[in-house]
């Protein structure tokens, strides 16, 4: 059995009515729909790791975190005929810039307003995430 251990972050903005929207990345390996994520380099923080993933598969930067406590979902898969169980902690964050995927990683990405959002996403875990994400942002306001 192995243990992956991954950061992202779920990306929020606020459109020209000041209503939130989420952007949601097509992942190309996996071609689901989900938030942007990937493995700690060696000496990242949490919070660097999910940064510079953000910044590395969308182009774009943390304008502030909603929270620095971050969100965990757990799923299990077989890879290679082993079991695989990845761990992966979700930071939710307001963000800024340009977009700019990256080709490698990612085969699309959108804006969406949240109903839009709980349609377009893959998993029911990537709903739920999000879910506790905008619990935690309905706190700040």
């Amino acid at each position: 059995m192995i243990r992956v251990e991954s950061f992202g972050v779920v990306p929020f903005r606020r459109d020209e009515s000041g209503q939130i929207e989420v952007l949601l990345i097509l992942h190309r390996k996996g071609k689901h729909w989900g938030f942007p994520k990937g493995k700690p380099n060696p000496q990242e923080t949490p919070l660097e790791s999910a940064s510079r993933e953000l910044k590395e598969e969308t182009g774009l930067d943390i304008a502030h975190f909603v929270s620095k406590d971050p969100i965990t979902e757990e799923y299990h898969f077989r890879h290679k005929g082993q079991k695989v169980i990845k761990v992966v902690h979700y930071f939710p964050a307001f963000v800024k810039g340009v977009l700019q995927i990256q080709a490698e990683e990612v085969r699309e990405a959108k804006w969406q307003t949240i109903d839009q959002a709980f349609q377009q996403l893959t998993f029911a875990e990537a709903r739920q995430i999000l879910v506790s994400c905008l619990d935690k942002i309905a706190k700040l306001a």
